[in-house]
């Protein structure tokens, strides 16, 4: 279409004004002028346009800019930090820069996968029947490794049934308050007025470690009577505060509160040793959840187990032998998505306060790599239901 219009035309779809005192002078035929109040029947209104569908696909899609920008690696322009790669070139003051070696650069893409931000509050659930894992302690590495190297708000809830062991290992700080004090108030948190400051009351910060605990009560009535609805409020409400969650769970797979983390879970953990009484109380956990999906129809929950991260403990005891923990490795491996080693470490075995900053290399890393791993599973599942989302 033409965008040299005659002047009648131009003059037909230019606004119409009412503050004009002087009309213009127009030779245009009188039955192309369009009056601000019609003296016969009015012309049928034009049609509003539709209104636009955000959902819609966008213009530029990015593919092939994406590609090119996913080959802009960071990590791989950085210059060493560790092994002889940064000695060296330390002693040349960077006359000589090798290139940074295979391991911290495997380090760094855990870093960066920690690092990643999703669209809502993530959960994760540490969840092993058998008391005695390491569950508390695989808790509080995960605490501290999301809470050092993510740069969000992480927290660690101790949702034990009974009393727990959360209290025990973090730093109380002087604070005495416990979940079952928060659940006293916690009709004050469901406002739109509740601040983040009023909360952490509530909760032990761990330092240096970044990230808050809410412990459970030392009485195990009290913490008895934290089902599903109390469960699901506390949940509610620190959703709006934190980024990750990490659930520490107790040993009844069939209690109320149990179960309803379970709903709500995006990432399942399974500390366990590589004994055949731990690996049988793991297997049977998966079972049960395996079971909750036939039985349900929902997939949430095998879905939790084909995506779960095992970590293998050192327990103390008798030594299994080498045959016998392959077969108890390969039993459990083919049901979740992938088993990572923690090494021991005397600062995590003390049974009192885990300091992340005494813990060694070895043990930090194998948290790196397990927090990473789970974070490709909260990715995952990030995208999937955002997907489901925006379908709608």
């Amino acid at each position: 279409m033409s965008t040299n219009w005659q002047g009648s035309e131009r003059k037909s779809r230019a606004p119409i004004s009412l503050t004009d005192t002087e009309p213009e002078p127009t030779t245009v035929d009188p039955a192309t002028i369009i009056h601000a109040v019609p003296d016969a029947e009015p012309a049928p209104a034009e049609a509003k346009p539709a209104a636009m569908d955000h959902r819609e696909a966008p213009l530029v899609s990015g593919r092939r800019s994406a590609a090119v920008l996913r080959k802009e690696n960071v990590n791989d322009q950085l210059p060493p930090a560790t092994g002889w790669q940064a000695f060296l070139r330390a002693v040349s003051f960077g006359l000589i820069s090798p290139k940074v070696g295979a391991a911290e650069l495997a380090r760094r893409a855990d870093l960066s996968a920690i690092q990643r931000v999703y669209s809502r509050p993530m959960q994760i659930m540490v969840a092993q029947p058998l008391g005695g894992v390491g569950k508390t302690m695989c808790s509080v590495g995960l605490g501290s490794t999301f809470g050092i190297h993510s740069g969000q708000q992480t927290l660690v809830w101790d949702n034990n049934e009974m009393m727990g062991t959360a209290g025990v290992r973090t730093n109380a700080n002087d604070s005495t308050r416990t979940v079952w004090d928060l659940l006293n108030v916690l009709e004050s948190f469901e406002t739109v007025t509740a601040r983040k400051g009023e909360l952490s009351y509530y909760t032990r910060h761990q330092g240096n470690n970044q990230f808050s605990v809410l412990v459970a009560d030392e009485d195990a009535d009290r913490m008895k009577s934290i089902g599903a609805d109390e469960f699901n409020r506390i949940h509610t409400v620190v959703s709006r505060f934190y980024d990750t969650i990490i659930v520490d769970t107790g040993n009844n797979t069939r209690s109320a509160n149990w179960l309803a983390s379970i709903e709500v879970t995006d990432q399942l953990v399974v500390p366990t040793t590589l004994k055949r009484n731990a690996v049988v109380s793991a297997l049977r956990m998966i079972e049960q959840l395996e079971s909750m999906s036939e039985r349900t129809g929902n997939p949430h929950y095998k879905d939790l187990v084909t995506n779960a991260v095992v970590l293998v403990t050192q327990g103390g005891g008798a030594k299994v032998s080498a045959a016998e923990q392959a077969e108890l490795r390969e039993n459990l491996a083919s049901a979740v998505r992938v088993m990572i080693d923690i090494p021991y470490d005397a600062a995590l075995d003390t049974g009192s306060i885990i300091d992340w900053q005494l813990v060694g290399d070895p043990a930090r890393r194998a948290f790196e790599r397990a927090s990473a791993e789970i974070a490709e599973g909260l990715l995952a599942i990030d995208r999937t239901t955002s997907t489901k989302t925006s379908t709608r």
